[in-house]
């Protein structure tokens, strides 16, 4: 496995966000409405980004292998790290696509739907960014060492 690359989460988000402002067009051109995006989407994602990042946090010492520590078995630490690369590849798609409904919706800011869908859009996109970051950052701690030779898990 290598270690993911920003360039493609990048390129998956920009992706995911041509769909999600193409769906969003389509639903506002069918009824005149814009797509919802519920306040409980970017509090969901705040709290997972936020739980994978203390989850990281709590298992660093024992993915670091520091003295005093039991370190995980390397078939938990292959789950972790592929774990990790589920994440950040899920968080770049979550936050493309509402960034991208949000950007569709910034034309109705003058309706309540339409602003709900603005802002919540984008607290949503930023929770992904969240799970992104925390994802990264679980990676970088799964980095076999071998020998004094470094390989990507």
């Amino acid at each position: 496995m290598h270690t993911t690359k920003i360039s493609r989460l990048v390129v998956i988000a920009l992706i995911v966000m041509a769909i999600g402002f193409a769906l969003a067009q389509i639903v506002m051109g069918q009824s005149s409405r814009s797509l919802p995006v519920p306040a409980m989407a970017a509090g969901a994602l705040w709290i997972l980004g936020g739980g994978f990042g203390i989850w990281t946090y709590m298992a660093k010492p024992r993915l670091k292998r520091e003295p005093g520590t039991k370190p995980f078995p390397p078939l938990a630490s292959a789950r972790i790290a592929v774990l990790a690369l589920a994440g950040s590849r899920t968080g770049a798609a979550i936050a493309g696509f509402y960034a991208g409904v949000a950007l569709a919706s910034m034309g109705n800011l003058d309706t309540p739907a339409g602003w709900s869908a603005t802002i919540n859009g984008f607290l949503a996109a930023l929770g992904g960014i969240l799970l992104v970051i925390s994802s990264l950052w679980l990676e970088s701690l799964c980095v076999a060492r071998d020998q004094g030779t470094t390989t990507d898990t």
